[in-house]
C-alpha cells in the first residue's frame, strides 16, 4: 500500500477534549500577546523560523509580517472575538513602502498577494476606503496578469484574489472584468500533459520549472479563484476550470483505502514522489481548502473526503502551528469538509486539531523563548482557526475572506 505521508512530519493528537472556554482563552491570550508586542515604529519582531535577514528585520507583508497580523487582529475584533483600542491606520498606510525595502531585492515581486503590494493595498482599502488607493491596487493587479510564475504566491492566481474581494465589496464592474480576464489568461496558459493524462500549469520560479499540484504554488491555488468567484463569472468559464481540475486531480491522486493525497508534483512513469507532504501549501489539506466548493458529485466527494481522511489519519504537523504548513491550516481542511458534507465528525475532528494547535503554541514558545507573530506561519493563525471552530466558519483567512 502507498505511504501517503511522512510519519516524521506528524505527531500523535492530543487527548485534551474540545473546550469552548479553553478556545476562547487561547484566542484572548494570543491576541493580547500580539498587541503587547506591537511597536508602531518597529512593528513586530520576526521569528527566527521566518528567516529574517538581517536578524533584526521586521517584516511588513501579509504572509509573515505586520500586514497579516493587523489583518488578523482586525478580523477578530470585527467578529466580536476580541476588543482593543489600538489604531493601526498610520501603520497600515506605511506598510507598502516598508515592505518594498525587502521585496525590491527580489525578482518582480510587487504584484504578489501575500508577499508584495497587492495584499497590503487591499488591507489599506478595507480599513480606509479611498479611490486613489483602489486605483493603485487595480493597476498593480493589471501589471501582474501575465506574471511568468503562473502560481499563486507571486503570480496572478494570488493577485486576482484582490480583484475578487474588491468586486464583492464594491460591486464595481471593473473588478469583475479584471477577474474574468485574468482567469481567461490563466486558462489559456494551461497545457495538457499526455504522460500525466491531465491539465497542468508550468511554474517558472526560483530559476527552475516545476508543475506543482497543491495550494501553495500549484494547480489547486490556480483553479481556486474560478470556483470562489463563480457567482461573478460566466458559467462556461467556471465549468472549464471545474472539469479540468477534476480530470487532473483524479489522475494524479494516490490512494490508500479511503485516504487520498497528492505528491507535490505529478510523478510520471514508474517514478515515485521524492517526498510526501500533508499541509496547506502542498498536499491534501490545501487541495480541500481551495476546492471544497466543487460540485457535489461522487467523483469530487471521493477525492475531497479521501483527502480529509489522509489529513486526519496522519495527525497534527510537527513543523508548526500556523496556516501554511501547520496544524491550524490542516484543521481548516477538516472544517471545510464539515461545511461541505454536514457530517458532524468533521467538525469534531477540526476542533480536536484546534486543541492540539493551542497546546503547540505554548509548547513551541517555551522551547524557543519567543512567540511567533505571523498570520500564515505563526500563532495568530491558531487564534483565527480556534474562532472558526467556535463559530463554525470554514472560510480560510485572506483567501476566502478579507
Amino acid at each position: 500500500m502507498p505511504q501517503l505521508h511522512d510519519p516524521a512530519r506528524h505527531e500523535p493528537l492530543t487527548a485534551t477534549p474540545w473546550s469552548v472556554g479553553a478556545a476562547r482563552a487561547a484566542i484572548a491570550r494570543i491576541a493580547d500577546d500580539a498587541l503587547n508586542a506591537f511597536d508602531p515604529d518597529a512593528l513586530w519582531p520576526a521569528h527566527p523560523l521566518d528567516d529574517p535577514e538581517p536578524p533584526q528585520c521586521r517584516h511588513a507583508m501579509l504572509y509573515f509580517g505586520a500586514g497579516g497580523v493587523i489583518w488578523a487582529l482586525e478580523h477578530l475584533r470585527r467578529a466580536g472575538a476580541i476588543d482593543y483600542d489600538v489604531d493601526f491606520g498610520l501603520t497600515v498606510a506605511g506598510l507598502v513602502e516598508r515592505n518594498r525595502a525587502l521585496i525590491d531585492t527580489w525578482d518582480d515581486a510587487r504584484g504578489s498577494y501575500l508577499m508584495g503590494d497587492t495584499g497590503l493595498r487591499l488591507l489599506q482599502c478595507k480599513l480606509a476606503p479611498d479611490a486613489a488607493l483602489a486605483d493603485a491596487l487595480f493597476d498593480g493587479i493589471e501589471g501582474n496578469l501575465h506574471h511568468k510564475t503562473l502560481e499563486a504566491l507571486w503570480g496572478s492566481p494570488g493577485s486576482l484574489l484582490a480583484s475578487l474581494h474588491m468586486a464583492e465589496a464594491s460591486g464595481q464592474a471593473r473588478w469583475r472584468d479584471q477577474l474574468e480576464r485574468g482567469l481567461r489568461i490563466l486558462l489559456d496558459a494551461m497545457v495538457f500533459d499526455p504522460d500525466v493524462g491531465g491539465w497542468l500549469w508550468v511554474q517558472d520560479m526560483y530559476g527552475r520549472q516545476t508543475r506543482y499540484l497543491g495550494a501553495g504554488h500549484g494547480f489547486a491555488a490556480n483553479a481556486y479563484p474560478a470556483l470562489r468567484g463563480a457567482a461573478l463569472l460566466p458559467p462556461a468559464l467556471v465549468q472549464a476550470y471545474v472539469e479540468r481540475a477534476l480530470q487532473t486531480l483524479s489522475v494524479t491522486a494516490v490512494r490508500d483505502g479511503d485516504a487520498v493525497n497528492w505528491p507535490p508534483y505529478p510523478a510520471t512513469g514508474n517514478a515515485a514522489p521524492t517526498k510526501w507532504l500533508l499541509q496547506d501549501c502542498h498536499g491534501a489539506p490545501g487541495i480541500v481548502c481551495r476546492l471544497a466548493d466543487a460540485p457535489r458529485a461522487p467523483a469530487w466527494d471521493a477525492l475531497l473526503l479521501g483527502a480529509g481522511e489522509a489529513t486526519w489519519l496522519a495527525g497534527p504537523l510537527v513543523k508548526g502551528v500556523g496556516l501554511c504548513h501547520g496544524t491550524a491550516g490542516n484543521g481548516y481542511g477538516l472544517l471545510k469538509l464539515w461545511q461541505r458534507s454536514g457530517d458532524e465528525r468533521w467538525l469534531e475532528r477540526a476542533r480536536a486539531f484546534a486543541m492540539h494547535a493551542i497546546e503547540q503554541v505554548e509548547r513551541f514558545s517555551d522551547a524557543t523563548g519567543q512567540t511567533r507573530h505571523s498570520l500564515w506561519t505563526g500563532d495568530i493563525g491558531v487564534a483565527l482557526f480556534s474562532w472558526a471552530c467556535l463559530r463554525g466558519d470554514a472560510r480560510v483567512p485572506t483567501v476566502d475572506v478579507f
